[in-house]
């Protein structure tokens, strides 16, 4: 073989050994810790690749700029209070966490704290969330806890320790951001809510 026909051989070997570690990657189990925290403007996965032993990755869903001040959306006592009555939101949260935790995380800890501009929503949030957790298994149920907060507003935060290929983290994030209720939520948190007379309930999509 001529020069020009071994250096494409070659190519094409590492072609495709550098394809086979990328998909190892992104295929293998990480070392994962997961920090979200509203009261800091933190939402991150931190990833050690290939069971602890490749090199560190760090996937954000809020940019580092925005770090160590509160997200100012969720002090915004009545635009928060408003999201947080989204139809469905609970239970779209409910299916992420419960899909975490078949990965049987070694950390799991979800706290949600209220202090809405109407009284009545707090109840309405607590109690939404509360039926999502009914039917869970009783280990998932304590690893989330709801609570009152000083500021105005909402707080949430949650942490997990667990092994999980990005490959799964990032097929649960997608399906979470994706499902339509948390779309519904975005869009509230986009905009501030119109003036109501009207005792808030949470009416529940079809």
């Amino acid at each position: 073989m001529g020069d020009g026909s071994d250096f494409l051989i070659w190519a094409g070997a590492a072609l495709a050994l550098s394809a086979v570690a990328l998909a190892a990657l992104w295929l293998a189990p990480a070392k994962t810790a997961i920090l979200v925290d509203t009261a800091g403007s933190t939402a991150r996965a931190e990833m050690r690749l290939l069971w602890g032993l490749g090199p560190k990755a760090t996937a954000r869903a809020l940019p580092r700029r925005a770090g160590g001040n509160p997200l100012a959306v969720f002090n915004d006592a009545p635009r928060i209070g408003h999201a947080l009555m989204t139809p469905g939101i609970a239970e779209a949260a409910y299916e992420a966490l419960r899909r975490l935790f078949t990965l049987k995380p070694r950390l799991a800890r979800v706290s949600l704290a209220l202090n809405l501009a109407d009284s009545s929503q707090n109840l309405v949030v607590q109690t939404a969330v509360q039926a999502a957790l009914a039917a869970a298994p009783a280990a998932l149920r304590e690893c989330v806890s709801i609570s009152r907060c000083e500021a105005p507003g909402a707080e949430v935060s949650a942490a997990f320790e667990l092994y999980a290929a990005p490959a799964e983290l990032a097929r649960i994030w997608r399906q979470f951001k994706s499902a339509r209720s948390v779309r519904e939520f975005r869009r509230r948190l986009k905009r501030a809510p119109r003036p109501s007379k009207r005792a808030p309930k949470e009416v529940r999509a079809a």
